[in-house]
């Protein structure tokens, strides 16, 4: 028996290693590991599974799906059978949405001549567990929670200052949680498997009150390791338009609060169109700066003086 690494497992299988790596989590292939240096090794049977797992998904058949096939629990004809019947319903969603495009594209010209209410009232009658515009919602639902489950903060009850408080931080905030944490390896950036998945920990500081006179507090941050742990049945460039609505969604928001009361103010009789660009102009500055804010509070809130 032939065994390679990842990179070879790579190349031979088609499959890209953070997909081989996100397979192996959900565990759909279980790779050997080198005693010397527990790296990952691939086995002529993984490799078949591997290519096996990409044929699947290349229809895009559900990860569940793929997992029953290789389980044996599910017959790959039943499963091919299954996958058929929804490939079949998604051709008549995506033709209706197309032939809904052409609807507009024939009837109306601008928006000012289109009527968005009979519009709605049409989309919304598709159904709302399998519809063509359902799917970006189920997607962007996808899309946060794994962004979310990439990496989270808590603050631990009591100082963090050697590797067994770390531990012991770590074990108080699964029971107060209900996870279930096994600690991998200690020290001051532990490692532990939650849900199947490996993560590293940091402790890091964030300041209560002014820059300078504000007191530090020690906060735990936990970060999936290796790659992100998304759903592959959400394509990259989805995925990709996803996560920078997720991260535009502050700025829109405090746009809609700033503009909604400014309205008067912007559009009030009297005004040459130059004023009214002018005030347009300082909304929406200002909303882009709330927005920007909002978003970097979101994301960086954590003052790192952990390295």
């Amino acid at each position: 028996m032939v065994l390679v690494n990842i990179k070879q497992a790579s190349q031979i299988s088609g499959v890209s290693p953070q997909n081989i790596r996100y397979y192996e989590r959900e565990r759909l292939i279980c790779p050997q590991r080198d005693p010397n240096n527990g790296y990952r090794l691939y086995s002529d049977e993984d490799l078949y599974t591997l290519k096996l797992i990409r044929i699947l998904r290349m229809l895009d058949m559900p990860l569940d799906d793929v997992r029953s096939v290789l389980e044996g629990t599910a017959a790959l004809s039943q499963a091919l059978q299954s996958q058929e019947k929804r490939l079949q319903a998604q051709e008549e969603q995506l033709q209706a949405a197309i032939c809904f495009c052409r609807e507009m594209k024939s009837s109306v010209r601008d928006t000012g001549q289109l009527d968005v209410d009979a519009c709605l009232a049409r989309m919304e009658k598709a159904p709302r567990a399998g519809g063509f515009f359902y799917g970006w919602v189920r997607d962007y639902k996808r899309v946060a929670a794994a962004q979310h489950e990439e990496q989270f903060t808590f603050v631990p009850d009591g100082p963090v200052t050697t590797p067994r408080e770390f531990t012991d931080a770590l074990f108080a905030w699964s029971r107060a949680a209900g996870k279930d944490v096994v600690i991998v390896r200690e020290g001051m950036y532990p490692r532990f498997t939650m849900n199947g998945k490996e993560y590293e920990a940091h402790r890091i500081y964030r300041r209560i009150g002014y820059r300078r006179g504000g007191v530090p507090v020690a906060v735990v941050r936990c970060q999936l390791c290796g790659n992100s742990g998304e759903d592959a049945s959400v394509s990259s460039a989805h995925r990709r338009l996803l996560r920078i609505l997720r991260c535009s969604l502050p700025s829109l928001l405090l746009f809609a609060v700033i503009m909604i009361p400014c309205s008067g103010w912007i559009f009030s009789p009297g005004q040459s169109l130059r004023e009214i660009l002018l005030n347009v102009l300082v909304v929406v500055s200002l909303a882009v700066m709330c927005g920007l804010g909002a978003w970097f509070n979101y994301y960086y809130h954590f003052n790192d003086q952990s390295r």
